[in-house]
């Protein structure tokens, strides 16, 4: 079975330094502003969407850990029926 992909666009979250202005934000809440700006900027409704990639580089702090892919997705209005992968 075929099927067709797109890339559609993506986000990605501000660098920051230690322990600085973004030190209480989590991991998780600063990766579902990412998605719901990708959603926002694509103009693409999160029920068209059964994939999402996302990159994680550093884990700063527990909950990015195995967190970081499904749970921004799902806080960004993608839904938790769909394939997350973290790379």
């Amino acid at each position: 079975m075929s099927r067709d992909v797109f890339i559609l666009g993506g986000k990605r979250t501000p660098m920051g330094e230690s322990v600085g202005a973004l030190k209480d934000i989590s991991a998780i809440d600063l990766g579902a502003i990412a998605a719901r700006a990708a959603l926002e900027t694509t103009g693409v409704a999160p029920e068209e969407i059964d994939h999402t990639i996302v990159g994680n580089a550093l884990q700063t702090s527990g909950d990015a850990i195995y967190g970081a892919t499904r749970q921004p997705a799902s806080a960004g209005g993608q839904g938790i029926a769909m394939i997350v992968e973290i790379v």
